[in-house]
């Protein structure tokens, strides 16, 4: 199991069980995530109730701006999406200095689309962080 992220007890069911809490965010996330860790985005969709509905998983190291448009096309064909997270992994790699307006503009350009995109997480060697 990732060393970053717990072996999860209690993972949400898709279509039943909100996913209201970062724990529960991060329980799916990690059954999702490549291991070893490589440059990876893993996107949770989530309907109006916030239970799930989709997982996209977007293997490159381009940025999170660079990929936005293609995480919006791809959620905007499930009808019922109105939330996304985001799970980051850069093999290893830490924050970058741009990750906050990196963010802030990929938030803006989900929200013309209609989709509200909640969270941003790095998942690093030893480190699990809210890049908000």
């Amino acid at each position: 199991m990732l060393e970053t992220i717990k072996p999860p007890i209690d993972v949400p069911r898709a279509h039943l069980d909100p996913i209201t809490t970062l724990s529960e965010k991060l329980a799916v996330f990690s059954l999702a995530l490549m291991r070893p860790l490589r440059h990876e985005t893993i996107v949770l969709c989530c309907d109006a109730t916030q239970r799930g509905v989709g997982i996209f998983a977007f293997d490159t190291k381009l940025k999170i701006t660079e990929i936005i448009d293609r995480i919006i096309g791809s959620a905007i064909n499930i009808e019922s999406v109105a939330t996304i997270s985001l799970c980051t992994s850069r093999a290893g790699g830490g924050p970058l200095a741009t990750d906050k307006s990196q963010f802030s503009a990929a938030k803006t350009r989900c929200q013309n689309a209609g989709i509200a995109l909640t969270d941003w997480f790095l998942v690093a060697r030893g480190d699990v962080q809210v890049l908000n």
